[in-house]
């Protein structure tokens, strides 16, 4: 515990709030049921109705559905509830004091041990508290209401943002919380709207907070690298205002451009280049604008401050994979499909160097997994200077983790997000270069018939596979692709003393994926990236292992593995590599280079067979399976 204080105090944290509806003062009219309140006006009798009209002089002349809505009214009512009648407000009431009772107890064991660990903690309810403002820490309830409606957690959005607002280079952590099961399935919806960086954001439920050093180990994380959430953070808002006045900057260039200025343009240009005006200023706009960006100096050192990340330090994710790295790589690789109507005169295409066109079965016109990719030169399409186009033929493969490879000997696209969010990468046929007729491809476009355009691969990344077919000279130097997530199952198997694998149900293992990337050189890398929640319960079920549960072969391997603390940082940290190969028992080693388990990846022939030989020497087995996409063509 002095760790931690010290730690929240190294890292500036020392102030939190609470956020949760029961810290409201009085209930709200939602919170109370309408048969109460009618059990409630009958008991009063003589003596209570008098003393309403005391208290609230409009008591008399208001009907009683009015009353019932009425925040001003039921606040009177609860203040002065104990002197009405004796019992005539516990029907009305009742339900909400048990409730505000049973969550209270909760929230105030909270607040207790956040004050414990040296930080000064506030509550707020439904209102903002100005004194909020300069939480460091922020817990919240999903939903700032008893009803749990989408606007009970528009509510605690708003909260949320208004005290994370004007703090956006120096944000406050902030912790989600809840008993409702939509946790969960809100999370994301949550920290988007409320505007949130996932390097400062976590969500908890109330059940799993009030267990014994969840809170703590949760804050440790959280406070060990809140320097550099902070360098994510200023980066993020430095960036969002050099767009903004790049986008200035490049507004005022274009606003100069005169009529007479884009007619000279297209005269001694786009007339002879064949090309729109519009599609050739949107080029422009594209480059101009980047410049810009690149222009800004706070842009540029807050990017600098970013190299000081020491990412091989880092625990595991909170939410395993939530990045979804493989659509930044598709947004790096392909234009907008909205970008293409630039190039169609009304309903007829104008295509275009690195257009990607889908073929169709000639019988039924139904879409097949062949495409063709257009790599003519650029400009022989812009000037209409050929009769016949250069394709390169390519198939559709539906995306999964082993297809995914930095290595360059193969000519693919890595991903192709198809319109209902399927996707494939793409196997272009190097030797099966062709041309085809440029009228009948447009006519056949045109008429919906044998073909449709996909996409359009960018330039950089069309022109690099237009040269490996013209002359494999290899990469034109384009950024490499970001590594990609895929699920994974994980099932967690004891080697038993009678050497059989012995399954362990550990649910918190479900939320797993692999990364798949590349090391030091252009093989490929996966990954095991789990969850803390999953790293923590990996944890805590090995140390729980006794001798007498394993093999005897597997005693010294398990004392040692749950001595090695700095074995499950590896998990933490994602640096476990799994297997390439299909049914293939993988030893992950080490201190004295003592087997701690084995990883088998997919299939898995002997699961069912007593372990034999070697593979006895260590206490655990994991079979790690890839979770392939469901593809419907």
């Amino acid at each position: 515990m002095t760790v931690l204080r010290n730690l929240l105090e190294e890292r500036g944290i020392r102030k939190a709030v609470v956020i949760d509806d029961v810290f409201d003062a009085v209930p709200r009219p939602d919170e109370l049921n309408d048969a109460d309140w009618t059990i409630f006006f009958d008991d009063l009798g003589e003596t209570g109705h008098k003393r309403l009209a005391e208290i609230y002089p409009q008591y008399e002349a208001t009907h009683s559905d009015d009353l019932r809505v009425s925040q001003e009214f039921i606040s009177i009512l609860w203040e002065n509830r104990k002197s009405l009648p004796p019992g005539a407000c516990d029907p009305l009431f009742s339900e909400y004091e048990t409730t505000s009772t049973r969550e209270r107890a909760g929230l105030d064991a909270l607040v207790t041990a956040l004050e414990g660990i040296g930080l000064t903690c506030a509550t707020m309810g439904r209102e903002l508290d100005e004194g909020a403002n300069e939480a460091d820490l922020i817990f919240v309830d999903l939903f700032l209401g008893r009803q749990q409606s989408e606007n009970d957690m528009e509510r605690a959005i708003r909260r949320v943002t208004e005290l994370v607002s004007g703090r956006e280079q120096k944000p406050p952590l902030v912790v989600l919380m809840s008993r409702s099961p939509r946790l969960w399935e809100k999370r994301n919806d949550f920290r988007d709207n409320a505007g949130l960086l996932g390097s400062t954001f976590r969500v908890v439920s109330k059940a799993d907070l009030a267990k014994d050093g969840m809170l703590e180990t949760m804050l440790t994380r959280l406070a060990s690298h809140y320097e550099d959430a902070m360098r994510i953070a200023r980066f993020v808002h430095t960036w969002d205002s050099g767009l903004d006045q790049a986008r200035k900057n490049f507004l005022q260039i274009l606003r100069r451009l005169d009529l007479p200025d884009l007619a000279q343009i297209r005269a001694l240009l786009l007339d002879f280049e064949g090309q729109q005006l519009g599609e050739y200023l949107l080029d422009v706009a594209d480059r101009v604008l980047q410049h810009e960006i690149e222009a800004n100096s706070g842009t540029i050192a807050a990017a600098q401050e970013l190299n000081k990340i020491k990412l091989s330090q880092y625990p595991a994710p909170h939410l395993a994979g939530s990045p979804d790295l493989q659509e930044l790589a598709h947004r790096m690789v392909f234009q907008h499909v909205e970008r293409l109507k630039l190039s169609s005169t009304g309903d007829i295409p104008q295509l275009q160097f690195g257009d990607i066109l889908r073929c169709k079965d000639q019988d039924s016109g139904a879409a097949t997994d062949h495409v063709l990719l257009i790599v003519t030169p650029a400009c022989d399409l812009a000037r209409c200077g050929t009769e016949n186009i250069l394709v390169l033929p390519g198939s559709l493969k539906p995306l999964s983790a082993r297809d995914w490879s930095y290595g360059s000997t193969a000519a693919k696209t890595p991903i192709f997000t198809s319109s209902d969010g399927s996707r494939y990468w793409i196997r272009w046929n190097l030797k099966g270069r062709q041309t085809i007729p440029l009228k009948t491809l447009c006519e056949l476009l045109y008429k919906g018939k044998g073909y449709e355009r996909l996409g359009r691969i960018r330039e950089m990344y069309a022109i690099e596979i237009q040269q490996k077919m013209l002359a494999d000279m290899g990469r034109i130097g384009q950024p490499a692709n970001p590594p990609a997530t895929f699920p994974v199952a994980i099932s967690l198997y004891v080697v038993s003393p009678d050497a059989r694998p012995s399954p362990i149900e550990i649910p918190a293992l479900t939320d797993a994926v692999c990364f798949v990337g590349r090391g030091e050189d252009p093989n490929r890398v996966d990954h095991l990236v789990l969850s803390e929640a999953a790293c923590d319960a990996l944890r805590s079920t090995i140390q729980k292992l006794q001798a007498q549960e394993v093999h005897t072969a597997a005693h010294q391997s398990l004392a040692t593995m749950k001595a090695d603390l700095g074995f499950f940082e590896r998990f933490e940290r994602g640096l476990i590599n799994v297997p390439l190969k299909d049914n293939l028992l993988t030893p992950e080693t080490g201190i004295d280079n003592l087997v701690y388990m084995h990883l088998v990846r997919n299939e898995w022939k002997n699961e069912g067979d007593p372990v034999r030989g070697n593979h006895r020497n260590g206490a655990i087995i994991m079979n790690i399976r890839d979770i392939l996409p469901s593809v419907e063509t």
